[in-house]
């Protein structure tokens, strides 16, 4: 089985636009619905928005984000390219969390994203999404909504042979 893995860099936040494009050919090739791409664009973009907040100003640093379709979803993990940031990241999401700053965007994150993880020392954020049910769900309201018409189409039979 061939691995669908893909990988954007994105400079700053005047490049966003690179991820939205990335997200949407994604979701073209796996024929994912509109409701859920909103999700993933969504989450994403807000993950992104948080990481570049951090390396702002500071020179050298790119966001990388990987994509990576698992048994469980679609796994993107948001990252900085370099080893270090200057000035350093440590535990900067669990203070700004702590204070309420991020309250907002991780609360989206969380909502929208299946899985969130956060690494220990703040430098990267993993978000997975559960696409393998989709089409079992889909699949589950097919057959009930034909059950439901041959239903009413065998009764209506049955009445006009009466």
């Amino acid at each position: 089985m061939k691995k669908d893995y893909r990988e954007i860099v994105i400079a700053g936040k005047t490049e966003l636009y690179k991820l939205e494009r990335f997200i949407e050919e994604i979701c073209d090739f796996h024929n994912i619905n509109n409701e859920y791409f909103g999700n993933i664009l969504l989450a994403s973009t807000e993950a992104a928005n948080i990481l570049i907040s951090v390396s702002e100003g500071k020179s050298g640093t790119a966001l990388v984000i990987t994509f990576e379709k698992t048994v469980k979803g679609f796994t993107f993990k948001l990252k900085f390219n370099g080893e270090d940031i200057p000035g350093g990241t440590d535990h900067f999401l669990e203070t700004e969390i702590r204070k309420h700053k991020l309250a907002k965007e991780i609360y989206i994150i969380k909502a929208l994203a299946d899985e969130v993880t956060i690494s220990v020392k703040g430098e990267s954020i993993t978000l997975t999404f559960y696409v393998s049910s989709m089409n079992y769900e889909k699949s589950l309201m097919r057959i009930n909504k034909l059950k439901e018409y041959w239903v009413k189409k065998t009764s209506s039979v049955n009445k006009g042979n009466e």
